[in-house]
């Protein structure tokens, strides 16, 4: 397997105007992208690429660019681009013949850098190689996780045990642990003032430690969510843990307007601290979208079905594992069945490239 890195950013132009007498819409902002492949490891298994193009497309713009190759290197740079979710394409070449292609998206923020991780594996029949494209940087699985939050995390036995199940049946040789701090209805406030939650934290030897907020708390109270997050994360930090935040399901009632809340507060406080994001919402989203038949929700319209909490699953195991849940055939005794099982694995691991953060 062989491991080429993509380093994309934009980088906002200063616009400059003097004064006027008229008023003028201000022209959107826009930047360069610079791209960089690093080929060492393809030129080490004696791959030889002599041309790298690459091909940008959002809505009806297109874009394709072609590579300097020099030595270990690949690189170029798209100019004039606006922000948005970039669809973008790789061909590698030897000579005139493609001997790999990736496909893949990112969103593309003025003044962010993303990370792009190709993953190829070489099939030495063909000659040919197949590539799956990762929106993040590669890990190393972890042993340790602890949960924090209410009936969102442990309904049905709760999302660790889903989490711990899956693990083992695609990773049996990580000797993976959750342990959870939870309490129904409680906030992040609740915990940080109860007894439990920051002494766990502090023996536990945790390599993450996920905080899931009340539903409600970050679009009703944020400042206070902003507050307790932060307080977590120096704790977090001191104990040698990396604080994760669960962007749980909003209410079915409220769902979109609700989420698009929650996903800016999350995001702004993970951006503070520099932690992930697990936008399980997202996914959430992304089911009800593409299969509206799938019941997520409890009749109460808030709390998680035993689908739900696998889709959330499937989403940590993408993140802390890095890849796609797929394959997985623990269902829990039969509680999950058969078609929807792959169909949640997949959903997972688009919404985690999708909304990696």
């Amino acid at each position: 397997m062989c491991r080429l890195l993509v380093v994309l950013s934009l980088l906002a132009l200063l616009l400059i105007g003097g004064c006027s007498s008229e008023t003028t819409k201000p022209e959107p902002e826009k930047g360069t992208l610079p791209i960089s492949l690093n080929l060492a490891q393809a030129l080490a298994m004696d791959y030889r690429i002599t041309r790298v193009l690459v091909t940008i497309t959002r809505n009806d713009y297109t874009e394709s660019l072609e590579l300097v190759v020099d030595g270990e290197t690949a690189s170029g740079t798209f100019i004039d681009l606006e922000p948005g979710i970039y669809d973008i394409i790789v061909n590698l070449y030897e000579d005139n013949v493609i001997i790999g292609t990736g496909s893949g998206q990112a969103e593309v923020v003025v003044g962010e850098t993303t990370t792009v991780t190709i993953d190829i594996i070489f099939n030495p029949t063909t000659g040919q190689l197949e590539i799956t494209v990762d929106w993040s940087q590669p890990v190393t699985p972890p042993t340790r996780v602890l949960f924090i939050g209410n009936s969102i995390t442990y309904y049905n036995n709760g999302i660790y045990f889903y989490l711990e199940n899956i693990a083992e049946n695609l990773s049996p040789e990580v000797d993976f642990i959750c342990d959870s701090v939870t309490s129904g209805g409680y906030t992040l406030e609740q915990h940080w003032t109860g007894p439990n939650a920051q002494t766990t934290i502090a023996t536990g030897n945790y390599d993450y430690v996920v905080l899931q907020e009340r539903t409600s708390w970050p679009v009703d109270y944020p400042q206070t969510f902003y507050t307790y997050v932060q307080l977590f994360d120096e704790a977090i930090t001191a104990s040698g843990a990396q604080t994760v935040l669960f962007l749980s399901p909003p209410y079915q009632e409220s769902f979109d307007e609700m989420l698009e809340l929650q996903a800016a507060a999350y995001n702004y406080i993970g951006q503070v601290i520099d932690a992930s994001v697990i936008a399980v919402g997202r996914a959430f989203q992304r089911c009800r979208t593409s299969n509206p038949e799938v019941v997520l929700y409890q009749p109460d319209g808030n709390h998680p079905t035993n689908e739900g909490t696998y889709l959330a699953a499937c989403m940590f195991y993408s993140a802390f594992w890095n890849q796609s849940a797929f394959g997985s055939n623990w269902d829990n005794d039969g509680v999950i069945d058969e078609i929807e099982r792959p169909l949640f694995q997949t959903i997972a691991w688009e919404t985690r490239q999708l909304y990696h953060r």
